[in-house]
């Protein structure tokens, strides 16, 4: 008789344990969502289209704006790369006991250089996509530059934008 109660008792802890699986399962299967979708395009592509719908761009003008961005991409790429590796250097060369500084100046007035190459890029992909705009796009143009900078407009729109209610006598202008 005690055989009997003891396999009642394996059979109810089975009939259980099988509840406590299947139901575990279940809800993995409805409470895990998918994994997100790759993109359909490369992310240079997605940031092309969110600049689109930035500046509300026509079909044909969306052509001439990749066209400059990837111009852009490809000049400005290798300075930016090159920007960042003696921005390494000169940080790696500060972690020295006693760092060379002629050799600081040197890295410091290469960098300088780079900047100005990089900053003579941006102005040039800056024209040629005003060139692309409307009147109404190129001001939309300035204010992502602005952004960009982080200059305040002057005419008002978009003033302090991301300050939050600082007072606007405490901020400078930018130049």
């Amino acid at each position: 008789m005690n055989l009997i109660v003891k396999n009642r008792l394996i059979f109810w802890v089975l009939i259980i344990l099988v509840v406590i699986n299947v139901s575990a399962l279940v809800s993995f299967f409805l409470f895990t969502k998918p994994p997100a979708p790759a993109p359909c395009c490369p992310p240079e592509e997605q940031q092309c289209m969110a600049f689109r719908d930035e500046l509300k761009l026509s079909e044909a003008q969306t052509v001439q704006v990749n066209a400059i961005n990837n111009a852009y991409a490809a000049s400005a790429g290798p300075v930016s790369a090159e920007i960042k590796k003696i921005r390494a250097a000169i940080l790696t060369e500060l972690e020295n006991v006693k760092p060379d500084t002629l050799k600081l100046s040197v890295m410091t007035d290469q960098l300088a250089l780079l900047q100005i190459k990089i900053q003579k890029e941006n102005i040039k992909q800056y024209s040629e996509l005003k060139r692309v705009c409307t009147p109404e796009q190129a001001q939309r143009l300035s204010g992502l530059y602005r952004d960009l900078y982080g200059c305040p407009m002057q005419n008002g729109q978009k003033k302090h934008r991301y300050r939050h209610g600082q007072d606007s006598a405490r901020m400078k202008p930018c130049e």
